[in-house]
């Protein structure tokens, strides 16, 4: 019984071990299924990995990634530390975690329905996204830093603005960036109808009648999908109508992503939630903002806008679509990070002081901290190690 239970205990360390030395490829989506339509009512019907997939020597897939490997004082026991907790079922549902580190993908783990082809739902992180297509919009000349500060309006030729509420016209790209438009509808289920009945600008020349006028006082913070669909909207008429096309050519294949983006009921890309990333192409998206808006070497995302994403002196709050926030680690450090971060426990999360960019990925309900978790108690601590 003894060497059993010492066999069992140790099964983690030996998986790890295999997986430096043989640099095994990670699990990929059955046949079956479809990656260029892998919603998230597909991604329901992956099956469960028969056992993790982890590695601290990640293989090279000649997808534009560099490996390296993770071969720190400390890392077998945190590692299989790692393993045994999500085994036991510390972070529910988790799916995948990715550590990447000064050029180099160091450490992957697939679980559950985690698979390295596999598009996940990203939630709230779909908002993200939506600030970071506004970025390489603004590197290739179609805006501006100065139209930040510009009405939402100005951009959108097919409002009447004779009938819309007062104040509409004072809402600022930054405002609806800042998640503080003011727009104040009845309710979200008013809002959601009103996309099925009415086609881009119509939708907004809705939603600009129907809103509460917009005051000082009503432009505080609210987080809602509605102001990422604002900036998603002036993207869409300054690709002449073709904000999907862009988001493929410009963002997606940049990268080499992999990736399913719904559309909402008005006809572009949905913003609040809606998107789906492979746990890769999250990465590559993250190390392209660590990067200062380069990847591979190319400025694929304006610097400027970039800078104010970055830019740690905001405090803590959610800015341009990205939650700034600080964690005290299990070492009890404090640690500042800036990411996306969508419900079920979703992060891009970039850690600037440390150069590093982590992915997670799961199917939590409720429990969206717990991957982060995960980050924050095994694997950046063995940076911080003396």
């Amino acid at each position: 019984m003894k060497i059993s239970l010492l066999f069992l205990l140790l099964l983690p360390v030996l998986a790890l071990g295999q997986a430096r030395k043989t640099n095994v490829e990670p699990p990929r989506l059955p046949a079956s299924f479809d990656k260029a339509n892998h919603n998230v009512q597909e991604q329901k019907k992956v099956p469960y990995l028969a056992a993790a997939y982890v590695s601290t020597s990640p293989a090279d897939l000649g997808d534009g990634i560099t490996v390296g490997t993770l071969d720190l004082p400390g890392t077998d026991k945190a590692v299989a530390a790692l393993i045994a907790q999500d085994k036991a079922g510390a972070y529910a549902n988790l799916d995948s975690i990715l550590l990447w580190k000064d050029g180099k993908l160091l450490f992957e783990m697939y679980t559950r329905r985690g698979r390295v082809d596999g598009p996940h739902y990203a939630m709230s992180i779909t908002k993200t996204m939506t600030s970071v297509t506004l970025a390489r919009a603004m590197q290739l000349g179609l805006l501006t830093m100065d139209d930040l500060d510009k009405p939402v309006i100005d951009f959108l030729p097919a409002i009447d603005r004779s009938t819309i509420q007062s104040g509409v016209d004072t809402i600022t790209l930054r405002d609806a960036l800042l998640m503080k438009s003011g727009l104040r509808c009845k309710d979200n289920k008013t809002v959601f109808e009103l996309g099925l009945k009415h086609q881009k600008q119509d939708y907004f020349q809705q939603l600009f009648e129907q809103t509460k006028p917009v005051t000082p006082a009503s432009k505080t913070y609210k987080y809602t999908g509605t102001d990422p669909s604002l900036i998603m909207m002036i993207i869409d008429v300054k690709t002449g109508g073709k904000s999907r096309e862009f988001i493929n050519r410009e963002v997606a294949e940049k990268v080499g992503a992999t990736y399913v983006w719904d559309n909402q009921g008005c006809g572009i890309p949905k913003c609040g939630a809606g998107s789906n990333w492979t746990s890769l192409s999250l990465l590559k998206i993250g190390t392209t903002l660590i990067q200062g808006g380069k990847y591979n070497g190319k400025q694929l995302l304006s610097p400027a806008y970039v800078k104010l994403i970055m830019d740690t002196n905001k405090g803590a709050g959610y800015f341009y679509f990205f939650h700034n926030r600080n964690k005290v680690s299990a070492d009890k450090s404090t640690i500042d990070f800036i990411s996306g971060i969508g419900a079920g426990g979703q992060y891009m999360a970039l850690f600037p002081e440390q150069n590093i960019v982590a992915v997670a990925t799961s199917h939590n309900k409720g429990q969206i901290g717990k991957p982060l978790v995960v980050i924050l108690d095994h694997l950046i601590p063995l940076f911080e190690a003396k």
